[in-house]
């Protein structure tokens, strides 16, 4: 019959005192308890930021003094993610396919207790108790300087930590206090098998030579990441906590034993004392040098997992990842239920001289944990990634309308190449800022967003020879009459009589100017004659007229003032916009009004991007429909220019794009240029004069093919060598498992860059695509339906149906559906179980 016993806390009370609430163990030592955040975020290369954290816990320590303990908690949670609802279809969907999925969340506390002195009575020493709290203020404003969150735990809190601690659970939201069955090799609570792994076998020598803050992985680079990062992967497990214990004894009787020791290891020479005398010198001079405290140590992994052989899978994954930082686990843990109660918070002083290894300040804090997970952001401007371990994260992608203000515009500039998941990139930020009533103006050179612009019932323009894209930029109102609009008109004359590599001299600048004035002005100020006849030289606004003009204007302008210009070049080369001429109708036609009040517009100019005379006007008239919204719409705009921003990159027009950049970030805009070759940022100066500069967020996706001439692109872009270690990291983690395909990509905030994931689900990834066979599949799909979200519904279920990967369906799908005509496929909307039809045909 099993013998059972009362488990007693060591807890008897808790109190408030002033801002504080007290913990009191049996002993009457007393503690307090913060709830904190690790300054360092994981993954972020940064090694000064481990030396710095380093620092930090010295100086705590130190200021906490003799008789006191202090117990850090790290938590590892296995949480499951939950999805939650949204209105939009591709949005539900997004947050559906990561539902259920587990990922490790992190909670840190800090428990700082006092010792009291040990005799037959009890004296209240309020000094003492004073001294105290003063002391846990001085180390609240070290964490707070150094950036660190603190929250001082009240009451509830505190209880229900401890709670959970009782029932080791810290991932699930119902916690109860059960029974508790203890053996040597691990306790039972409620179902789950809890064991305790300390930090060090004290009888043996197992600990590295040398230890620092930081270990280094392998990712192609050598990556710094925490020395105990490893418990953040450990498997099976349902909760594990890291409870590092740090006692502070009185140094210089620590000191005096330390010597007392050195003597009777030297007064018997061999080579086994001489190492031990050698380590005692070791240890003193540091001690002396760099004012090391000697300390107390026990660094206690509790790992819980649902059954024994998750248990045996968790501590083999702990024992390995310790030996391979040269540390070994003690082996000596069969006092299960003693360490579960001595790293109760606030217990910390009673946990036996066995279980304890004297070290001194510099080691204990190596061994602490250091780092926290990310989280979504205070913004309402939220755009969704995911972290590195596959779980969304909301950032304030514009780095300005957040609680944390970090960049002074919202302009992008990014670089990827080939097949490296930049549309799927920038699908994904439009489908999301859409949705938060940004307008969008997209100029495509490879039909990568019809799907979403068809999804969202935007407006997909395509130029062709048929319907060419036409607009009249000269036609304006008066209040449009401004200095603004005059600079884009003389970029866009002198882009059509120059070409995008042209120049013009001063004299052809000062010219165009005074023309375009001269213009707006005759238009503007009424004539009339003694009938009351409009004498106006100007009636109506558009390239013909402005061409009839400028033709008369010029010639008076050179015969007045004696000046040299070519006017026979000047009517030659632009007579070809004129009424007659081959694009008479590109500069002459009415402006289609709707296009203002679109939402979501994409200019899709693949068939003209090899003609050098339409490509540059048509990018720039395109341009010019964004600055009208820009200046009238008064809510978030976006301009996103994909390859087409080369066709005006040209010194002409470097004041033209540098005013765009500099004037989106006034009226509530974003501009974005996406490119994908690595010469476009090194060789042209526009780039980095116009674009660059004026760009706050830089993203980069893969870059390994740029790795061997990157000096260039780090310098051109600022990127320190800790930026371009996680820039190194993309693609390369071990974090593939339990996800679907997915990219990830650098996002750099004004100063801040860090890696994200970009994973769609499979409504996305279909919705998204350029692979032509997968979106003529759909469209088929869409054909049989009726609808696209319902086509593209079935589609996927039926996919999911058929047992068949990705690949094989889609080449199924398209073989048989591919032969039908449209009525035809519309007469395969009431056939059951259409996956099977199509599986069954050939």
């Amino acid at each position: 019959m099993r013998k059972t016993n009362v488990f007693r806390t060591p807890i008897i009370g808790i109190e408030e005192y002033n801002e504080f609430t007290v913990l009191y163990n049996l002993n009457g030592d007393f503690s307090v308890l913060l709830s904190i955040e690790n300054p360092i975020l994981q993954y972020s290369a940064d090694i000064d930021q481990y030396y710095d954290f380093h620092r930090m816990y010295s100086s705590i320590l130190k200021f906490l003094g003799k008789d006191c303990v202090l117990q850090k908690y790290d938590v590892f949670a296995n949480i499951a993610y939950i999805s939650h609802e949204e209105k939009d279809f591709l949005s539900q969907k997004y947050f559906d396919n990561f539902n259920n999925r587990h990922y490790t969340d992190i909670k840190t506390y800090l428990c700082v207790a006092k010792i009291l002195k040990r005799s037959s009575f009890f004296s209240f020493d309020k000094k003492q108790y004073e001294a105290f709290f003063d002391t846990i203020k001085k180390i609240i404003d070290i964490l707070i300087n150094n950036g660190v969150a603190v929250n001082v735990m009240n009451e509830k809190e505190i209880k229900t930590f401890l709670y959970r601690y009782f029932s080791s659970n810290f991932s699930q939201n119902n916690i109860s206090l059960d029974s508790l069955i203890v053996n040597n090799d691990y306790i039972k609570i409620q179902n789950r098998c809890v064991k305790n792994v300390s930090l060090v076998d004290i009888d043996e020598v197992n600990f590295p030579n040398h230890i620092s803050p930081y270990s280094e992985i392998n990712v192609g680079i050598p990556f710094p990441v925490d020395i105990m990062g490893f418990l953040a992967q450990t498997p099976e497990i349902e909760d594990l906590i890291y409870v590092q214990t740090i006692s502070i004894p009185e140094q210089s009787s620590e000191v005096s034993k330390l010597q007392s020791k050195r003597k009777r290891h030297e007064s018997m020479p061999d080579p086994a004392n001489d190492l031990c005398v050698s380590d005692i010198d070791s240890v003193l001079n540091k001690i002396a040098r760099d004012g090391d405290l000697l300390v107390y140590t026990n660094f206690n992994m509790q790992v819980v997992t649902k059954d024994e052989i998750s248990l045996h899978k968790a501590i083999n994954y702990l024992e390995s990842s310790l030996f391979n930082n040269s540390i070994l686990s003690s082996k000596k843990c069969t006092n299960q239920l003693e360490l579960f109660t001595t790293c109760v918070p606030g217990n910390g002083s009673n946990m036996a001289e066995y279980d304890l290894f004297l070290t001194t300040s510099d080691v204990a804090v190596c061994l602490m944990y250091k780092e926290k997970t990310s989280s979504t952001e205070k913004s309402n401007f939220l755009t969704y990634f995911t972290t590195r371990t596959g779980i969304p994260i909301g950032i304030d992608i514009s780095g300005k309308e957040g609680e944390r203000k970090i960049t002074n515009n919202s302009n992008f500039f990014v670089l990827g190449p080939s097949g490296s998941g930049k549309s799927f990139y920038v699908n994904s930020k439009v489908r999301q800022w859409f949705l938060q009533n940004t307008d969008i103006v997209l100029v495509d050179t490879g039909h990568s967003y019809s799907g979403i612009c068809s999804y969202y019932g935007g407006k997909y323009i395509t130029y062709t020879e048929e319907k060419p894209i036409t607009m009249n930029p000269f036609k304006i109102n008066i209040e449009e009459n401004n200095e603004e609009k005059k600079d884009f008109l003389k970029s866009l004359i002198a882009l059509l009589w120059k070409g995008v590599d042209g120049t013009i001299s001063q004299l052809e600048d000062t010219l165009l100017t005074d023309l375009i004035n001269s213009y707006y002005q005759e238009y503007f100020t009424p004539k009339l004659n003694e009938k009351g006849e409009d004498i106006r030289r100007v009636k109506s606004l558009s390239f013909n007229t402005f061409f009839e003009y400028s033709i008369v204007k010029i010639k008076e302008t050179i015969e007045k003032n004696d000046l040299t210009f070519d006017l026979k070049e000047y009517i030659y080369i632009l007579q070809k916009f004129y009424k007659g001429g081959h694009y008479e109708t590109i500069l002459n036609s009415e402006f289609d009004k709707s296009l203002f009040d679109e939402k979501f517009i994409v200019f899709e100019i693949d068939n003209i991007k090899d003609n050098k005379t339409l490509f540059p006007i048509v990018t720039l008239i395109i341009m010019d429909v964004f600055i009208q919204k820009m200046n009238l719409k008064q809510n978030r705009k976006a301009l996103i220019i994909e390859e087409a921003w080369k066709a005006i990159a040209s010194p002409m027009m470097a004041n033209y794009i540098l005013y765009l950049y500099k004037t989106v970030r006034k009226k509530w805009g974003m501009a974005m240029v996406v490119t994908q070759e690595l010469e476009d940022i090194i060789s042209n100066q526009i780039v980095k004069n116009s674009i660059i500069n004026n760009s706050d967020i830089v993203c980069l996706l893969d870059q390994s093919k740029f790795k061997d001439n990157y000096e260039e692109v780090a310098s051109l872009l600022s990127l320190s060598e800790v930026e371009q270690k996680k820039i190194f990291t993309i693609n390369k983690l071990d974090n593939k498992s339990n996800r679907n395909k997915f990219n990830e990509v650098y996002i750099r905030r004004g100063s801040y860059g860090d890696v994200y994931g970009v994973e769609v689900s499979l409504h996305e990834y279909f919705t998204f695509t350029t692979e032509r066979i997968e979106k003529d599949t759909v469209s088929f799909y869409s054909q049989i339906y009726g609808d696209f979200v319902k086509g593209l519904n079935a589609f996927v279920d039926d996919m999911k149906k058929s047992n068949l990967s990705q690949y094989q369906w889609v080449q199924k799908a398209f073989s048989v559906l591919s032969r039908y005509s449209e009525k035809e496929l519309i007469a395969l909307r009431n056939k059951e179980n259409l996956y099977k039809y199509i599986l069954q045909s050939t």
